[in-house]
């Protein structure tokens, strides 16, 4: 296929996407907002019921207290607040907290919260940005450049895709924001997350036993990548101003 028909076929499908109503009604953000309440809630509750007993002498209750911490926290991790979500996987499966003495269970453990946690902010995100991502800044994420290149994948595989860029550590999904824009099935949607960030977490678990990662190295390497990226986005930031200057 040459050029011409791929930039046709990119075309009609953005027309396509723009000529979409990607608004969840306002009723069904305000029935999303009362589950996604009840889930942060739950998970407060929990961490405040652990750490009475805790204090009380059951250091038994340690565990679900910080599990429930952490689900808390990474509930919260989305593209409206993009908190860090490595660490947290890492400090609670390493050596040094010690949530369980299997080395197996910590690392099942903390995946499966992870990757359920990230589904519910993710879904959260759905709500929020399939109600906002219209008019001008719908149209603006149609018309950059990530946004066309990735629209070819989603056509062909919508779901392996959104598998796919949930495990990839990137800083900006915009397979996600994509499917928001069009709106992809919730129920597939938020599968498809948590399927692609269960082995991330995994694998952010596995290597922090395996290595047997401390406290501080879990941050030094934290800190290592929001340096990198900070870095990144600079650079680029950089080079679109230098860009615009000589234009």
């Amino acid at each position: 296929m040459d050029d011409s028909a791929i930039n046709l076929d990119t075309t009609l499908t953005l027309s396509a996407d723009a000529a979409e109503t990607p608004i969840p009604a306002l009723n069904g953000l305000r029935r999303w907002f009362g589950v996604f309440l009840a889930w942060v809630t739950g998970l407060f509750v929990i961490a405040l019921a652990m750490f009475t007993r805790y204090e009380a002498g059951d250091t038994a209750a340690m565990a679900l207290w910080l599990l429930a911490l952490a689900g808390f926290y990474v509930s919260l991790c989305n593209a409206l607040l993009p908190l860090p979500t490595s660490w947290i996987i890492m400090l609670l499966a390493s050596d040094d907290v010690g949530l369980f003495d299997s080395s197996v269970l910590r690392i099942a453990t903390v995946a499966v919260l992870g990757a359920t946690a990230t589904m519910m902010a993710n879904l959260n995100e759905y709500h929020i940005l399939g109600y906002f991502l219209r008019a001008r800044l719908g149209d603006r994420i149609r018309q950059t450049r990530a946004y066309r290149w990735t629209v070819r994948w989603f056509n062909i595989s919508p779901f392996q895709t959104l598998v796919l860029f949930a495990f990839i550590p990137i800083p900006v999904d915009f397979v996600r924001w994509l499917a928001i824009l069009r709106r992809y099935p919730r129920v597939r949607f938020a599968a498809a997350n948590w399927l692609g960030r269960l082995p991330r977490y995994a694998l952010l678990a596995g290597l922090a036993v395996a290595l047997s990662l401390s406290v501080w190295e879990i941050a030094l390497i934290q800190v290592g990548i929001v340096v990198l990226l900070g870095a990144r986005l600079l650079w680029t930031a950089v080079r679109r101003t230098n860009g615009a200057a000589e234009g």
